[in-house]
């Protein structure tokens, strides 16, 4: 079942462009390390598939706040969405892929990395009291690659970033 059976072209535009939104905005939770914003952005209970976890999102927010948000480790990250393909399974739900640029600086054996990783995001997203949400994410990583910081690069906190 296609978007023309049931979404009419209006109503595809706004969802597209509220879905497009979604994804930015689960994107800009991560690099504000705000578990509590990106579960608000999942339906309750909804999976989420990393090559890191695998559980419900509520899980993966607690395994974040532990695991990368309390210990250090992790500094500056930015997600970039990009190139959304959309596709209507009915005007509550859809299918999205968007591929993502992530940059990470980590911090391994008291050095700092700069870690970037491209891949693909593929979620079911549902319309729920008038609101888009994502009701499943799985995560592919396509490739990634990693570097020492030059010591003589500013540190996030020097650099003006938090």
């Amino acid at each position: 079942m296609g978007v023309d059976d049931q979404v009419t072209p209006t109503e595809a535009l706004l969802a597209r462009r509220q879905l497009e939104q979604l994804l930015i905005e689960r994107g800009r939770a991560a690099d504000a390390k705000d578990a509590d914003a990106i579960v608000t952005l999942h339906v309750p209970g909804s999976r989420d598939t990393h090559g890191i976890f695998d559980g419900t999102i509520e899980e993966f927010a607690e395994y974040l706040r532990q695991n990368h948000y309390s210990n250090g480790r992790y500094g500056t990250q930015r997600h970039t969405i990009s190139n959304a393909v959309i596709e209507f399974d009915g005007p509550l739900r859809a299918r999205v892929e968007s591929y993502h640029l992530a940059y990470h600086r980590l911090v391994l054996d008291g050095q700092n990395f700069d870690v970037q990783i491209g891949g693909r995001y593929f979620d079911v997203c549902e319309k729920q009291t008038g609101k888009w949400l994502i009701a499943e994410r799985s995560v592919i990583y396509d490739w990634s690659r990693s570097w020492p910081v030059d010591p003589r690069t500013p540190d996030d906190e020097r650099a003006g970033h938090r």
